[in-house]
Formats: C-alpha cells, sequence, structure tokens
C-alpha cells in the first residue's frame, strides 16, 4: 500500500511487520484478525491533510486499563462502519479508537496492540509533548520534588456503560446528537476522576476532544 498520509503509511507499515498481511482491505479500511476474539482496524479514508493515523480496536475486558488518549464507542453509534466484520468489533460490541500522530506513539500502539493480544498487562500510550523552541536557564536549587506516578486509567465497567447509555439517551449531552458518540469522565481520569455512573457522560467526538482535560 502506498498512502500520501505517512502516519497512515507508518502505521500499516508497522503492522504488516508485527502481523504480517492483512485478512482484509477496502479502500476505507485494513484489517487483521490477531485472534479469533480480536481484530485491529486501520482506517485509511481519513482526510490526507490530518496527519494522523486512526487505529480501532475491541473494547479491553473489564478491570482491564487503557490508554488516556483513546476514545471510547460504547456501542456502534459514531463506529466506523468497516469495522464491524472483525472479531471484536462486531455490530453492539464497544470499541476502543487510538489516534497515531507520531512515530513514538505509533510504536507504543503497537506495543498496546501486542500485550492485548497476548493478554497481558495493557502498556501507556504516551503522548509526545511539544519540544521548546529555544532553550531554557533553569535554577535547578528550586525544582519541585518529584510528584507520584499518575495512575492509569481503568476501563470503564460494562455495568456502568449501559446505566450512562440510559440515562443520556443515547445522544452527546453538549450536543444533543447520536453521531460518533463516546464515554467521558466529567471529572477528568486525571484530575481524580472516577468510572462512577455519576462521572460519566456520552459526548460526541467534537464535544469530548474540545472538552480537553476541563471539567
Amino acid at each position: 500500500m502506498e498512502h500520501k498520509n505517512k502516519q497512515i503509511q507508518r502505521m500499516f507499515d508497522r503492522c504488516v511487520a508485527e502481523f504480517g498481511t492483512p485478512n482484509r482491505q477496502t479502500t476505507k479500511v485494513i484489517a487483521w484478525t490477531l485472534r479469533p476474539n480480536m481484530g485491529v482496524v486501520l482506517q485509511i479514508d481519513q482526510p490526507i491533510r490530518e496527519q494522523a493515523a486512526f487505529v480501532w480496536l475491541p473494547y479491553p475486558e473489564d478491570g482491564q486499563q487503557i490508554p488516556e488518549a483513546a476514545l471510547e464507542y460504547p456501542a456502534e453509534v459514531g463506529r466506523h462502519s468497516n469495522t464491524y466484520p472483525s472479531p471484536g468489533l462486531g455490530r453492539g460490541q464497544p470499541a476502543l479508537k487510538i489516534c497515531v500522530k507520531t512515530e513514538a506513539e505509533g510504536e507504543d500502539t503497537i506495543s498496546f496492540i501486542k500485550a492485548f493480544r497476548d493478554s497481558m498487562p495493557l502498556p501507556e500510550i504516551k503522548r509526545e509533548v511539544p519540544v521548546a523552541q529555544t532553550p531554557m536557564m533553569v535554577d535547578v536549587s528550586v525544582m519541585p520534588k518529584v510528584s507520584e506516578p499518575v495512575r492509569r486509567r481503568e476501563a470503564i465497567p460494562r455495568a456502568v456503560q449501559r446505566e450512562v447509555w440510559q440515562r443520556d439517551g443515547g445522544r452527546c449531552v453538549e450536543c444533543n446528537t447520536r453521531e460518533k458518540l463516546c464515554f467521558d469522565h466529567i471529572v477528568p481520569f486525571s484530575r481524580g476522576g472516577g468510572n462512577t455512573v455519576r462521572n460519566i457522560q456520552l459526548l460526541c467526538e467534537p464535544c469530548n476532544l474540545a472538552k480537553g482535560n476541563r471539567i
């Protein structure tokens, strides 16, 4: 495959190197089957101007941890329709969508997929922080103490997903759309928010991304 989007091309090359020849390829996606209940889908039909690769995966089992950066899709609403034929991504099954923007994020995503396939603890996918353009002089004598490691987010239990979905009527609580819905932590996990019904809401992908880490 030759694609003008460099991130899609990189993810395709890495997936082929790790997982072999794709099991399925259309004009919109390329898919690999890694085990009977797990497929990986690389979306190739997003705008070329957006230098990112979208990788779709099944939702982890209850209790497994997922990347802070991943978008969570409770069912088929908002899902890419070409994900459905892959194992673990059928209609009605929740899914993860990981947006890969750098080569390092791509490597972390491959590590995440391999750990998922092998039923190992799921690693984090680190987001790269832009490097400052000019060096800054730092007084090391006033550096703060090293903070405790940030805790990893656990997957939202299915029972919580179902109750939130029913409570919010299968619509984004901000704009009322039924398109591209995902679960959002009202108080972000990184700020101490938990996976309770009171702290989870339905947002569409644009509203989720616009909210970011704000409460």
